[in-house]
């Protein structure tokens, strides 16, 4: 009976795998980048010369750190890997107010209110002192409806409100409308603005000359831009040809003359035949009436369009 007995075998247990680690991505990158914001943020109070904003171009750095942190992390076969997106979203934080602060300085400078007084301090002495040079021509400076002077500080120096060679001034000269019979005689007072104003020591980098701003205009219009270091040794014949010319008719802008002329015509020969047949009942005019009535209007309009006849010679002109 004992020998057909058989002995049970213990089972070995089976000893369940380890629990593989938790590891998430990102911590170590977002607390390395709260300790470096805030030395950073401490550092630019403390230090005057401080560029904050060149140490902002390294921010790819943190995303390297990412990525080494994550090679590492699952190059170990007992981790198990996870984003820490809180602290992603935590580092995208801190680079906005790190980047933010840096950005305060350079803004600074441009709306800092005693930087934009010196600005305009200057921009009203330089104005006068161009009144002034005029007074050299005072028919000249009564051809001028307006000089406005515009100072732009260029130089990055914080607290420094003086005018600097990188720093630029620009002269806007708006000339009486319509009283200019071509572009020679345009131009003729834009160049000798322009000289005396360089005389006077005014230091505009670039000049702007227009003849009228006016909406709903009849006329002509010119328009003259150029910068200081071009104008010099120029003619006044050279500098002529730079000049924009536009042609305007209640409003319209034409871009020669011919076409405004014959649109200008147009309507005043509508206007005429509605007026005449206003005042004689309906009754069309004749075509030598019409063409006689828009000939005096249209020389009304535009004096300098009009050919003037030479005068009938006299004996003692003939003489």
């Amino acid at each position: 009976m004992d020998e057909n007995k058989t002995t049970a075998t213990p089972e070995t247990p089976v000893t369940p795998p380890a629990p593989k680690k938790v590891r998430r991505v990102g911590r170590l990158a977002c607390a390395l980048l709260l300790i470096a914001g805030g030395v950073l943020l401490l550092v630019q109070q403390f230090v005057p010369d401080f560029n904050l904003l060149n140490i902002m171009r390294f921010t790819p750095v943190l995303l390297i750190l990412l990525g080494v942190e994550l090679l590492v992390y699952t190059a170990k076969p007992d981790v198990k890997v996870k984003f820490d997106w809180l602290s992603v979203l935590g580092s995208g934080l801190v680079l906005c107010i790190v980047g933010g602060a840096s950005l305060v300085p350079l803004v600074w400078r441009y709306v800092n209110p005693a930087r934009d007084y010196a600005r305009n301090n200057y921009a009203s002495q330089l104005q006068d002192q161009a009144y002034q040079a005029l007074n050299a021509d005072t028919d000249l400076k009564a051809r001028i409806n307006g000089l406005y002077v515009s100072v732009y500080f260029n130089h990055m120096e914080d607290g420094d409100y003086t005018l600097q060679d990188e720093d630029s001034v620009s002269v806007h000269v708006e000339l009486a409308p319509y009283i200019y019979t071509d572009v020679q005689a345009f131009t003729q007072d834009c160049y000798r603005i322009t000289q005396l104003l360089q005389q006077s020591g005014i230091p505009a980098d670039q000049y702007q000359f227009d003849s009228s701003n006016t909406s709903n205009a009849t006329g002509d219009r010119y328009s003259l831009g150029f910068l200081s270091s071009f104008f010099e040794g120029l003619s006044e014949e050279q500098l002529a040809q730079r000049v924009y010319s536009t042609y305007e008719f209640e409003g319209n802008v034409y871009d020669t003359q011919a076409e405004r002329d014959n649109a200008a015509k147009a309507e005043l020969r509508e206007r005429v035949i509605a007026r005449y047949q206003n005042d004689h009942e309906d009754a069309y005019p004749s075509e030598d009436y019409i063409n006689e009535q828009v000939e005096k209007e249209f020389a009304l309009l535009f004096p300098a369009a009009v050919p003037t006849e030479a005068p009938a010679a006299t004996p003692e002109t003939a003489a």
